[in-house]
Formats: structure tokens, sequence, C-alpha cells
């Protein structure tokens, strides 16, 4: 049986999400203790300069990358 979301579930979920990149010995902190809930049905605007993360919280939630911490749900399932 094939579950569907309703208006009031949670159709992502990002729990103490910390993304690090690495760029030789330098610890580049992107993402840090990020909790975000997206209830089916809403509509979110991201937005912040140059740098400050939004591609990559993108990334993370359509499974194209993976967080250094924490897990990412999207639909019920772990992304990862």
């Amino acid at each position: 049986m094939i579950q569907t979301a309703t208006a009031t579930q949670t159709l992502v979920e990002l729990s103490r999400v910390e993304k690090v990149f690495h760029r030789g010995a330098e610890e580049i902190h992107v993402l840090r203790d990020l909790d975000l809930q997206v209830a089916n049905g809403d509509f979110l605007a991201l937005m912040g300069p140059s740098g400050s993360g939004k591609s990559t919280l993108l990334n993370l939630i359509g499974g194209l990358d993976r967080p250094t911490r924490g897990t990412v749900n999207v639909g019920g399932e772990q992304v990862g």
C-alpha cells in the first residue's frame, strides 16, 4: 500500500544537520546544527547571500549530497 502525505504531515525534516567541506587542511562549515521541518503543502523561499549554504541545503534535501552529521528525511524516508 502506498501512503500519501496529507497537509499536516512533515514532508521534509532535517535534524541537527551539519555540512563541512575540506579545502586542504582547512574546514569550511557551511551548515551548523540545522533543524528544519517543512509540512506537505508549505511554500517557502530560500534566501541569503552568496556562500550562505542555500545550494548545499537543496543538494542535501535532493539527495545529491550527504550531511557530515545529522539526518535528512524526505517523505518519511531517510536521504543519504
